[in-house]
């Protein structure tokens, strides 16, 4: 059935002049959802040479890859965000590719994937939203980009099985609940450039032993940030 509606609308597109503005109208209202072809990936165009992935058709699959570039009608468009929940509750999905061209990864994307084991992180991400990796029960390290400047509100938290993460020195803010439940966490290193650390950002993270690169006057620490922490230890 989809195949004769896809089958029409060609057909109409190759009728109807440019001009028309009919084109125009049905390259962006039926081929935005999705890439035109066998990929369970879904598309949203996001600006004239940008799109960001919405979803996936299928929560089956063990391995993704996402590509820099994909086709939507006649041109050609750079991904370069993964949207809003986009993964959330992909639970068989044990590792993603994603490509170089990626500056952010939205609010709650990968949330629940409890057997995502690793992601790569492009050095061109700034911004990971609230929530992100939230309920990743597998991952077991993740390195921030040194472009990012906050990691929003319970993006780690309950990675049980996170033990090592790299903090850049362009971070800035550690959101509410970031690592939120992280027992496996042992050290951390949190750069001078760090002048907030929400509530509850390290809560019950057992084994952590905390490194700042600041002195407590200079940080805001909101209420129960390191409850439970192993160790917390102010270089300045």
């Amino acid at each position: 059935m989809k195949k004769k509606i896809i089958a029409i609308i060609v057909a109409i597109v190759l009728i109807i002049p440019v001009s028309s503005g009919w084109y125009e109208f049905l390259l962006d209202n039926f081929f935005d959802a999705k890439l035109a072809s066998s990929t369970q990936l879904k598309f949203r165009k996001i600006s004239d040479t940008e799109v960001e992935v919405t979803g996936y058709e299928s929560d089956l699959d063990e391995k993704i890859t996402i590509p820099e570039k994909i086709q939507i009608g006649l041109d050609i468009y750079k991904v370069t965000s993964i949207g809003k929940e986009a993964f959330s509750w992909c639970i068989r999905l044990t590792s993603i590719n994603i490509p170089e061209s990626l500056t952010s990864i939205g609010a709650s994307a990968f949330l629940g994937c409890g057997s995502l084991t690793s992601i790569k992180i492009p050095d061109g991400v700034t911004s990971i939203g609230a929530s992100a990796f939230l309920g990743c029960s597998s991952l077991t390290s993740i390195n921030i980009p040194k472009g990012v400047t906050s990691i929003g509100k319970e993006a780690f938290s309950w990675c049980i099985r996170l033990t090592s993460i790299n903090i850049p020195e362009s971070l800035t803010s550690i959101g509410y609940k970031a690592f939120y439940g992280c027992s496996s966490l042992n050290s951390i290193k949190i750069p001078e450039g760090v002048t907030s650390i929400k509530e509850e950002a390290f809560w019950g993270c057992c084994n952590l032993e905390i490194v700042i690169d600041n002195s407590e006057n200079n940080v805001e620490v909101g209420e129960s940030a390191f409850e439970g922490c192993k160790s917390v230890k102010w270089l300045k």
